[in-house]
């Protein structure tokens, strides 16, 4: 891992390994396979429920002052079309969608309103569009700065730009992930936005747990970056992949001295202690309806209720976030055993 001594911001060297091992990952890339290709569920903290990330995304949207709530909307990296698809249900929106090849292409064009999948890159699409959408996306660029100065110009006047990403600054496990190129904070997040031509309208850490939300129209001229203290930033970084030490470690003394042990989630984190664990893991824990009753990494995923009492169960999360969980779930026969602090 390296720290951009400009912002501040944590990236992956892309060096030849780089790119050969996310080239690897791709060509096998399946949207959401837990759940069958069905979009993730996360809790909606205004209704305290389970629901499409897209579709808490967009109430959120639809709440901010000049924000278009209708014309045409482009979806970088679109996928099998999980954020358009939230799109199509609301307002009137013409719905396009730009990915690496058009293995969804089929998918996609079950969406309404769907009109075009582009397979360029961003510097190449052939128009403007009101409203340019990156969800889950800008972090897989090898270089974000270029592809959001070139997506400035394909925003139609008194359009704007979404972008959510992962918030590594609330969450230490979007370190392992090893497609992503940069780890955003608050800060660098926003410094690349204001880099590449913008002009930063929201920038939030509470309408997706552990994601950051940011919307921006295009601006005159480009800002020079916020400078960071690097020694800080790095002080920062390197204490979080201590604690995900610790945590490993917390977790397999959990997993030895239990008859029955599972770890609760299904996605990054419970996907690499899983693999380094091993045979000590006997199920999954999920509250995702949608991934209950699948398999992964060649383990059943449970609901809590499904999950053999007297079981010891490893919430492989950050610390609040396992406790919010913890007290959910208290009344049930199992172990639940938190992260460290």
């Amino acid at each position: 891992m390296m720290i951009c001594e400009g912002c501040g911001a944590a990236q992956s060297p892309a060096d030849e390994q780089w790119f050969q091992e996310i080239s690897e990952i791709y060509d096998a890339y399946q949207y959401y396979q837990q759940a069958g290709g069905v979009e993730q569920h996360v809790m909606d903290p205004s209704l305290g429920t389970l629901r499409r990330r897209s579709d808490v995304l967009l109430d959120r949207l639809e709440t901010l002052s000049g924000f278009p709530k209708g014309g045409s909307v482009v979806d970088i990296g679109c996928g099998g079309g999980g954020t358009l698809r939230a799109f199509a249900t609301r307002g009137s929106w013409s719905l396009f969608g730009l990915e690496m090849n058009d293995r969804y292409r089929a998918s996609l064009r079950s969406i309404s309103g769907f009109d075009t999948l582009y397979t360029c890159e961003p510097r190449d699409l052939p128009r403007q569009f009101d409203l340019v959408t990156m969800v889950h996306a800008v972090e897989h660029f090898p270089e974000p700065l270029s592809a959001l100065r070139d997506l400035r110009f394909k925003i139609a006047p008194g359009g704007r730009l979404f972008i959510e990403v992962p918030n590594a600054g609330a969450n230490p496990f979007e370190y392992l992930i090893a497609d992503h190129m940069v780890h955003f904070t608050q800060c660098t997040l926003e410094a690349l936005a204001r880099g590449a031509g913008f002009s930063v309208e929201c920038l939030a850490t509470d309408w997706v747990s552990k994601e950051l939300s940011l919307t921006a129209r295009p601006s005159e001229a480009s800002a020079s970056p916020v400078q960071q203290p690097i020694r800080e930033v790095a002080a920062g970084i390197r204490a979080q992949l201590e604690w995900l030490i610790r945590l490993s470690d917390a977790a397999r003394v959990v997993a030895q001295e239990s008859s029955s042990f599972g770890l609760f989630g299904s996605a990054i984190a419970a996907s690499w202690l899983c693999g380094l664990l091993g045979d000590d893991v006997s199920f999954f824990v999920e509250e995702d309806p949608n991934r209950v009753g699948r398999m992964h990494m060649g383990r059943p995923i449970l609901s809590p209720a499904q999950v053999p009492p007297g079981s010891a169960v490893f919430l492989a999360l950050v610390p609040h976030i396992a406790s919010q969980i913890a007290a959910r779930l208290a009344d049930l026969p199992i172990k639940l055993r938190l992260s460290p602090e």
